[in-house]
């Protein structure tokens, strides 16, 4: 699989599109137009960058990323967020899946262990979000497993955080401004206590 190298160049091109606010749902032809927008961003990238980025990114909308470190879950039902976050998460060097749907996300996490979930709530309600969050707390649990579950949301409703910690959300993240690098932030805190237990063990 591509390997995207990532950088402030890289970011800060990117984020012409992934600052602006994502709603949770929107109609096809508003999807179609954001994923257009995202690939004019990427050709810019590509035209612009010391390093061909976009030709490498272009061909990995549909793929999932393969590294080194530990297997991550996406699940968003927009595209384009999943694409965001796994350009994103793909700094860690970590397996990347994506999922666009709770049932398909469900058995993605039956056939293999992840030690990291990134979802969105409303996929696309709020409904079957804590549905999927709760399913995956409980599976974890069954199997023993020390999973570190993420919630993000553009809902500025602040009970919702509440009800997903109380479902075993470990993070919850609102698609505020600059929520992208505060995600990096968060995950890089986990990922690195991951290691350090590593090697205490």
């Amino acid at each position: 699989m591509p390997n995207i190298d990532i950088d402030n160049e890289f970011l800060e091109l990117f984020y012409k599109i992934t600052n602006k606010d994502v709603p949770d749902a929107v109609d096809g032809n508003s999807l179609k137009e954001q994923l257009s927008e995202v690939v004019e961003v990427m050709k810019e990238i590509n035209s612009t960058a010391k390093k061909p980025y976009a030709s490498k990114a272009l061909g990995t909308f549909e793929e999932d990323i393969e590294g080194a470190g530990p297997a991550i879950l996406v699940v968003d039902d927009l595209g384009v967020i999943t694409y965001q976050l796994k350009v994103l998460l793909s700094k860690f060097d970590c397996d990347i899946d994506c999922s666009q749907e709770i049932y398909d996300a469900v058995n993605k996490y039956k056939r293999r262990k992840y030690r990291y979930v990134v979802m969105d709530l409303f996929i696309p309600t709020e409904r079957e979000g804590f549905i999927l969050l709760t399913e995956l707390k409980k599976m974890a649990n069954t199997s023993g497993s020390n999973i570190i579950i993420g919630v993000i949301t553009a809902s500025p409703r602040k009970e919702i955080e509440q009800q997903c910690k109380a479902r075993g959300a470990d993070f919850f993240l609102e698609k505020t401004n600059d929520w992208q690098n505060t995600l990096l932030e968060i995950m890089d805190g986990y990922i690195n206590a991951g290691k350090q237990d590593e090697d205490d063990f």
